[in-house]
């Protein structure tokens, strides 16, 4: 083999093996939707219907006479854990098919190395901040039909994040948006927002406001909701008031 030849097909093989590597540390891992987990979707919603309402969200459900009833429970504090397998039967009986998923799956699989990259970026900085920021080697992206947009779980690293059957997302066209919003959510949950038993409103101000300082080129089209005390802003409007944020906060609360 000429030596030409052999420097290509080394390099060939190294190229190779970078790429599986690459692959192999992202941080995003895409489950695949289930019965059992729509199911979960749907009675956690139920479960907090009267909370989302009073937030004015948008809520998905199931237009289904069963659906109704169980809301109307909630609403009455009657809804509970018994309610789950009537659920479940009306999902596996009528509504759920796989491929109802497949155009959103490929969406966020297609933006897989811009959220690694954002990720990456809070890795880099997090220990110049006065805060810690709560990170996971693997954080897990369920999608679901039901919901309110986007939630998140701090103790396992779950983002929920919602669909529909034509694979768009909403508040943002690219699901990169709402999935960095519930990573950062996770983050800053117990050292900030439990810390100072932050209401809602400033809690989604302050990861808005997060993620528009840090991402605000690599992600465009994020916007901060209209939603907690704008005062906060005075004090939080650059990105390096993000290494101070646990003396902005303790001083803006208190």
């Amino acid at each position: 083999m000429k030596l030409s030849k052999l420097f290509f097909v080394v390099y060939i093989l190294i190229t190779g093996l970078s790429c599986k590597s690459q692959t192999s540390i992202s941080r995003i891992e895409i489950v695949q939707p289930t019965i059992e987990r729509e199911a979960t979707s749907i009675w956690r919603t139920i479960n907090d219907f009267t909370f989302f309402e009073k937030q004015d969200y948008n809520i998905n459900l199931l237009k289904n006479s069963l659906i109704d009833s169980l809301i109307t429970k909630s609403k009455n504090g009657t809804f509970g854990n018994e309610d789950f397998s009537s659920i479940y039967s009306l999902l596996e009986a009528k509504v759920f098919e796989k491929q109802d998923y497949e155009l959103a799956i490929q969406k966020v699989e297609d933006n897989i190395d811009l959220v690694n990259n954002l990720v990456d970026l809070i890795d880099s900085k997090k220990n110049q901040w006065d805060w810690n920021f709560k990170m996971f080697d693997k954080y897990r992206v369920v999608l679901t039909l039901y919901g309110t947009g986007g939630s998140y779980d701090p103790e396992e690293g779950i983002i929920t994040l919602l669909t529909n059957k034509e694979g768009r997302f909403m508040n943002y066209t690219n699901p990169a948006n709402t999935i960095i919003h519930e990573i950062t959510h996770m983050g800053m949950e117990y050292s900030i927002v439990q810390k100072y038993s932050l209401p809602h409103g400033l809690k989604e101000r302050i990861v808005d406001t997060f993620v528009y300082l840090m991402f605000q080129k690599k992600l465009p089209e994020y916007k901060i909701q209209n939603m907690g005390d704008n005062k906060i802003d005075t004090y939080l409007n650059k990105q390096d008031d993000i290494s101070s944020l646990n003396v902005i906060v303790s001083k803006f609360i208190n």
